[in-house]
């Protein structure tokens, strides 16, 4: 994830750019429990629909924009050389990719239906807006959550003190998920509690299929408390 000193300059200082703004790690540190964030720095776009996504420093003018999972996509390109990139990553974690119209790209995971649109200006070609689907499906990880996780193996000596900063929960069942750490793609590591309550990894693409009462997708709490491994082992051993 492209966390910056607060005083080292990015590619995007000196470039207007609509909806760019800046993560300021010390709220983040505070808010998720994360001492790593402080004095740091985190590009990120808003676009119209009200998601954020990571906005990363390229050779390219523009940047790189995150859009979920592993795929990143350039943000000055136009959809048909987007579809490229996607297609490579829809076959290799599984999602299924398509056009719709002339501007549009569609990518959906092919058992739970959940997936995104992203939109492009035809004329600037470049990404003019992201919408998940359907509406009622929430991301696992927005812009913010996802930078408040920390990069993998980070946190070995922490061992048990780790702490979680975000909880996704299955509706309807007792399966939660609580990683302390992200690859920046698709693997996570930490804390899952369902029939067993153990550490291990577990990835994005896969948490997308899975289901909970009535068909409902997977959700992130949004009330969750940033809380270390060792007292969330010992909150569900107790349960």
């Amino acid at each position: 994830m492209p966390w910056h000193e607060k005083s080292q300059p990015t590619a995007f200082d000196t470039t207007p750019i609509s909806g760019l703004l800046n993560l300021h790690g010390d709220v983040l540190a505070a808010r998720y429990k994360q001492e790593w964030l402080k004095g740091k720095k985190y590009p990120l776009l808003s676009f119209p629909s009200t998601l954020t996504r990571e906005l990363s420093d390229s050779t390219t003018a523009g940047g790189v924009v995150h859009i979920f999972s592993a795929l990143e996509l350039l943000r000055n390109q136009s959809r048909d050389a987007a579809f490229s990139d996607a297609e490579a990553f829809g076959q290799e974690y599984g999602y299924l990719v398509g056009k719709r119209g002339d501007d549009t790209l569609v990518i959906a995971h092919p058992q739970s239906g959940n997936g995104y649109h992203i939109r492009y200006d035809i004329q600037t070609n470049q990404i003019a807006n992201i919408n998940r689907f359907p509406d009622y499906a929430m991301e696992l990880l927005d812009g913010v959550s996802r930078a408040a996780l920390p990069e993998l193996y980070s946190g070995e000596k922490l061992g048990l003190n780790a702490v979680a900063p975000v909880k996704f929960f299955a509706p309807g069942s007792a399966w939660t998920w609580y990683p302390t750490e992200f690859d920046g793609e698709d693997l996570f590591f930490g804390l899952v509690a369902g029939i067993e309550v153990e550490l291990g990894y577990f990835s994005w693409t896969e948490l997308e299929g899975v289901r909970g009462a009535f068909g409902l997708p997977l959700e992130r709490d949004l009330y969750y408390t940033p809380t270390t491994v060792r007292d969330l082992q010992t909150l569900h051993r107790q349960s």
